[in-house]
């Protein structure tokens, strides 16, 4: 039997989802966390696992941990060509030469749905197998996917970007174990995904930055945290529930440019520091002048 986190419901007799006349089946390239944590809730929810492909027996072994493949290999000449689904969930920068490959070995794959999982990247990454008959798309679910665990736990209660010719195919894909999605346009998925990387990695980032200046005043990491969690908690919720004028605090909302200033000279032992705060206080007063800023 699967390895289950706790919390997820299991079951051995999932329901079997019809589609065409099938049971519905896919391959997994890539045991990637999104991709395995994927491939879970799809083979829950009543899709066949049919093979899953790695470069390594390793991730090949993890995705076993969590899904029951029918089949799997490190050769990418054994992937098998039977599913009607093909998911590519492998690194950004290789899916078009993963797919290019993918093509080069095999033929005829009208009626096969491929798609990635790239949050950046559009479906014209797969033009080589739509050369050979795939109808191709993304998908992309807007999570942080720190390990597999958190991946399983939180996929189903995510929302899904959907992309491409199979687009509707993908929202019901999506639909099949409970979680929401929506359509973007690739010029979207892009400005998301960019979006994303501020609004999760850079804020991950500030606060690691945050850390290392109450680190070299002294200041312990529980007592950074005991002071400092709660105040950040609470700018991102003001700042998704109120315009900026009426979320934003401190001597940039006042105008207190004498304290600005003292806050520049204070870091100046830290030149990149410095910088940072410098173009974050300017790109704050511009968007202040944002009239339709809400």
């Amino acid at each position: 039997m699967n390895r289950v986190p706790p919390s997820i419901p299991f079951s051995d007799h999932p329901p079997k989802i019809k589609y065409h006349g099938k049971q519905e089946s896919f391959t997994l390239i890539g045991a990637s966390r999104v991709g395995i944590s994927l491939a879970y809730h799809l083979s829950r929810a009543g899709f066949r696992p049919g093979f899953v492909w790695n470069r390594s027996p390793e991730g090949i072994q993890r995705a076993l941990k969590y899904v029951a493949f029918d089949g799997n290999s490190t050769d990418p000449d054994r992937i098998s060509r039977e599913n009607r689904w093909l998911i590519i969930s492998v690194r950004d920068d290789v899916i078009a030469e993963v797919a290019a490959d993918l093509a080069g070995r095999m033929t005829g794959l009208e009626g096969v749905n491929a798609f990635h999982t790239s949050g950046f990247l559009d479906a014209g990454e797969l033009h080589e197998l739509k050369r050979i008959g795939a109808a191709t798309g993304s998908l992309h679910p807007v999570l942080s996917v720190t390990d597999l665990e958190t991946g399983i736990a939180q996929m189903a209660q995510s929302l899904f970007t959907c992309e491409g010719e199979i687009q509707d195919d993908l929202r019901q894909l999506v639909t099949s174990f409970g979680a929401k999605s929506v359509v973007l346009t690739a010029a979207q998925k892009k400005a998301v995904h960019i979006s994303a990387v501020f609004a999760n990695n850079y804020s991950v980032s500030l606060i690691a930055l945050v850390k290392v200046l109450c680190r070299e005043a002294g200041l312990d990491g529980d007592l950074t945290r005991e002071l400092l969690l709660g105040l950040s908690e609470q700018a991102v919720r003001n700042g998704w529930q109120k315009p900026l004028r009426e979320a934003l605090t401190g001597p940039i909302a006042r105008g207190d440019r004498r304290t600005v200033r003292q806050h520049l000279d204070y870091l100046e032992k830290s030149p990149e520091i410095k910088d940072l705060y410098r173009k974050l206080a300017d790109v704050t007063q511009k968007l202040l002048e944002d009239k339709d800023l809400k």
